[in-house]
């Protein structure tokens, strides 16, 4: 017997009534319970509002959702959705290549070109990145919490201190 099975038994024991739910209807429940946090975060005061508005900024320059973004550091590569599935490959509707504050609108073809290879690479320099660390992998939750978020802030940042590098003055050459 699952984990499942076993949960969905003890639950009915208990009065419960279970029904089953499409994946479109749970989907849409979960992104309406949602709504509330996202309006709340992207309110918020100091840095961390700062954040979460600059992050979906780009959101608001196109009529299409931006479904994938990729930045670099000259240039920078946004997909538009919502996707169009064919087979088992997803399709973004076009997207644009930012470069110099310029913008280069891609074709559906090139866009899913573009998209498909900026993943390809992701992969590959993580992967490569990864052989040599210890990374522990923990389940993905929607909400991933600090005991204390002023003191992780704290010590990120004298992490970040520890290795980053100031770059010399010219004058100091």
């Amino acid at each position: 017997m699952s984990i499942f099975s076993m949960l969905e038994a003890a639950l009915r024991a208990e009065g419960w009534a279970l029904v089953r739910v499409p994946v479109s209807d749970r989907y849409k429940s979960l992104t309406e319970l949602m709504i509330d946090d996202y309006v709340r975060r992207l309110s918020r005061p100091g840095l961390d509002g700062s954040c979460y508005r600059n992050f979906i900024a780009d959101w608001l320059y196109f009529e299409r959702p931006m479904i994938d973004r990729f930045k670099g550091e000259e240039f920078s590569a946004q997909f538009e959705g919502p996707l169009v599935a064919i087979g088992d490959k997803t399709y973004p509707l076009g997207g644009f290549i930012l470069h110099h504050l310029q913008w280069a609108r891609l074709s559906p073809e090139d866009a899913f070109d573009l998209r498909e290879t900026l993943r390809a690479v992701v992969d590959r320099s993580v992967r490569k990145w990864m052989q040599d660390k210890d990374l522990t992998f923990v389940p993905a939750l929607p909400e991933k919490p600090f005991p204390d978020r002023a003191a992780a802030d704290a010590e990120a940042e004298r992490q970040i201190r520890a290795f980053a590098r100031v770059p010399r003055d010219l004058g100091d050459i």
